[in-house]
């Protein structure tokens, strides 16, 4: 027999614990949510009490008279909400409002919760809940509900009472309730932040009896600073949070003040928006407005590795929507301690922020809080490249999105941040690191200055060490000890002037070390794509040579021509070693002449994949006698592969058709121009960009190499500068000069 029919789901009690015990992750969650809910209600003022707690030394002790209460002056409820929204799981009331267009409060407020369970919170904090609310336009009628689910065991599976194994469905539980003359939503005078205030005669109070959880002090602190951060900066708004504790009230809103202060102080300070496509608009402290496309913010490598391909091609759109942004820097390490306008107590206020995210103007948790890395920094810190990201502790920063403009970033069910739809979520995280790396550069820059600050008090004080500097005191004192006839001394000056000339060298020699291997480092990385290749093809032609041979009958031309085969990718395999072998230090050891247009030939064979693919053009011009340099060839070789890799980089960036590298050889003149049409330098950057360490590249960057070109070259009395005026540049991106003094000339 066929048995047909249909099916009506019927949810079971347990779903509300699973709503409200459950699903929220703890009591300052739930007691924020409830908050919300007040500031939705268009609330001027949020109260919550703890009421007959036992303080033991910062824990309060439940007990059984112990209260938690939650009342504002909002617009309260009408039996009709209540009967139709409040009541059941999942109410769409919120979101039809804002289907039909009505998000905005009487206030102006958009309106936040949607989902229909945030209300559910209160079972997190307790297991009877009352409600006291009246409407504003209702001024005799208060609305009174009462849901105890004590009676209940925990799992709703039944009641305590019975002992039966048939579960509670929803609609089994029962909500009391009663509509009458107001007795607890009247005009009176209450204490709020410690002063007398009236209050209205409407809003809502929440009555949680049977309390749970396990509560301190510090965690009601906690709580308390949660709702000063609960609206952004962005919105100024008259919504006001205050926490009473057995009566009194012990928290104040000075390090919040205290917070604004130092954030004026902050050396590196910027605001912006970002548009629809990753397009930027910014003002960097005290500058005018400026604005980066997503093209030009490509030399990130966040961004680049993000959203375009290794041609440099835009590969989509970014997803997450508009926003704006406020983000300040603080300069925290050991050294700016000595010299910082902020006392132990500001570094700590500093260091518990991080960065935060609102939602038309109210905070999306838990993007925020101290414990939170929802952008992943100390992650990328430990895993990448600690010094290529500003750190957690040392950045504040507020991101404003919109439900409107950002549709894809919806907040998780149990409010533990945004879901991951499609590519919105990721994108929006890879246009704030690239936001971030930007400001890294300011703040690498904001850091090189402050040295050279350092350096320059330094020279003035007189208490400037320099090599130059221990010499002479060196000296100076084994004088005074001559003078003084005292031969001890003048010995032990003698040994410590040659113990100091050793190590000095030692350093010296360390630090060439460094710059040398810096260089094959980076020639390797460039060919290493070919070689990779060929590694492969030649290890599946090996593969298929012993395929060949175990058959019986071996098909001898087909095996010689294999054979051919592969020892040609060794071939070109050792092609490419033998050109790289050239930067190694051994083969450093003597200098002869070079003809420079045959070294930069050399380094366009090693950067001959990334040129072709990213269809840069490279023009070689040579003026009058061919330019010979006496130097080493690892030497020469560095310095331009270090040239033509930025160029190379900076050109993927470039939003234009024709990609250009100019290199201009002047044997009469002994030097080279060295040219790109890329997006060039910025006038802010020019200063930094010999400095060690200093990058624009983001994560990808090292800031080593030019800093490293420019120490190569003055070994041998060479010189390379950046060429800063417009009538002397050959090409619109970034042109240097190299300089080889009076180079020998080829006969």
């Amino acid at each position: 027999m066929t048995k047909q029919g249909t099916f009506k789901p019927r949810p079971h009690a347990r779903i509300i614990t699973m709503i409200g015990d459950q699903l929220i992750r703890n009591e300052k969650v739930a007691l924020m949510e409830l908050i919300k809910n007040s500031y939705d209600a268009d609330a001027s003022w949020v109260q919550v009490r703890f009421i007959n707690f036992k303080d033991e030394d910062g824990e309060l002790k439940i007990k059984n008279d112990s209260v938690i209460e939650i009342e504002d002056d909002g617009l309260g409820m009408s039996f009709d909400v209540i009967e139709k929204s409040w009541v059941n799981p999942a109410s769409p009331y919120k979101f039809l409002m804002k289907k039909q267009g009505k998000e905005e409060t009487s206030k102006g407020r958009i309106i936040q919760g949607e989902k229909g369970i945030g209300r559910f919170a209160v079972y997190k904090l307790g297991s009877t809940v009352e409600i006291f609310t009246r409407p504003e336009k209702s001024n005799d009628e208060e609305v009174y509900l009462k849901s105890d689910l004590s009676i209940y065991d925990e799992e709703l599976i039944g009641k305590k009472k019975q002992k039966s194994d048939s579960p509670l469905f929803l609609d089994d539980i029962e909500y009391s309730y009663e509509v009458r003359t107001p007795k607890e939503l009247k005009q009176k005078e209450i204490v709020f932040k410690n002063s007398k205030i009236k209050r209205a005669n409407h809003g809502t109070l929440i009555r949680i009896t049977n309390p749970k959880g396990h509560w301190t002090g510090e965690k009601i602190k906690g709580i308390f600073n949660d709702c000063l951060k609960l609206i952004s900066p962005f919105n100024d708004t008259d919504f006001s949070c205050d926490i009473v504790v057995n009566g009194e009230t012990y928290f104040t809103e000075k390090e919040q003040e205290r917070l604004k202060d130092l954030l004026e102080l902050a050396p590196i300070k910027i605001e912006g928006q970002v548009d629809d496509k990753g397009n930027i608009s910014y003002k960097l402290g005290n500058k005018k407005k400026e604005s980066m496309t997503l093209k030009e913010m490509s030399g990130d490598s966040e961004i680049r590795n993000h959203f375009f391909d290794k041609n440099g091609n835009l590969k989509r759109n970014p997803e997450g929507g508009p926003f704006s942004f406020k983000f300040y820097v603080f300069d925290l390490d050991r050294k700016a301690s000595l010299e910082s306008p902020f006392s132990t107590d500001d570094r700590d206020i500093i260091r518990s922020h991080r960065v935060y995210l609102y939602r038309d103007g109210v905070r999306v948790y838990p993007y925020g809080d101290p414990t939170d890395d929802w952008l992943g920094i100390d992650i990328k810190r430990g895993t990448v490249k600690a010094g290529s990201y500003l750190s957690n502790d040392q950045v504040i920063g507020y991101v404003e999105i919109s439900n409107e403009k950002n549709p894809l970033l919806r907040d998780k069910t149990n409010r533990e941040g945004l879901m991951d739809i499609g590519y919105s979520y990721e994108d929006f995280k890879a246009i704030i690191f690239g936001v971030l790396g930007f400001l890294k550069t300011e703040f690498n820059k904001y850091k090189h200055d402050q040295q050279e600050k350092r350096e320059k008090l330094g020279e003035e004080e007189g208490v400037l060490v320099t090599e130059q500097k221990v010499k002479e005191d060196i000296v100076a004192l084994k004088e005074y000890l001559d003078d003084k006839k005292d031969s001890k001394g003048s010995k032990l000056v003698n040994l410590l002037s040659e113990e100091y000339e050793k190590e000095k060298n030692i350093l010296n020699e360390r630090v060439e070390v460094v710059e040398d291997l810096a260089g094959v480092g980076m020639t390797v990385d460039a060919a290493s794509h070919d070689l990779m290749i060929m590694m492969e093809r030649a290890k599946e032609t090996l593969n298929l040579l012993f395929e060949m041979m175990q058959v019986k009958e071996v098909d001898v031309p087909r095996l010689k021509e294999t054979t051919e085969k592969l020892r040609s990718q060794f071939a070109f395999i050792e092609d490419q070693l033998h050109g790289i072998q050239p930067l190694f230090r051994s083969s450093r050891r003597h200098s002869k002449n070079w003809r420079i247009k045959e070294i930069i030939e050399k380094v366009q064979m090693y950067y001959g994949v990334p040129i072709k693919d990213r269809k840069i053009s490279v023009i070689v011009e040579e003026k009058g006698t061919p330019l010979v340099v006496k130097c080493t060839e690892g030497i020469l070789l560095q310095a331009f592969i270090n040239l033509i890799d930025n160029a190379v980089y900076w050109l993927t960036t470039a939003d234009k058709k024709e990609k250009t590298i100019k290199i201009i050889i002047d044997g009469n003149k002994s030097e080279v121009v060295f040219a790109d049409n890329g997006p060039g330098i910025k006038k802010d950057d020019c200063p930094y960009i010999f400095k060690p360490f200093f990058t624009t590249k983001g994560v990808k960057g090292r800031g080593l190499g030019l800093y490293i070109t420019k120490q190569l070259l003055e070994r041998y009395d060479f010189s390379v500068e950046l060429i800063e005026k417009e009538k002397n540049k050959i090409l619109s991106g970034a042109n240097f000069l190299v300089s080889f003094g009076d180079s020998e000339i080829e006969d």
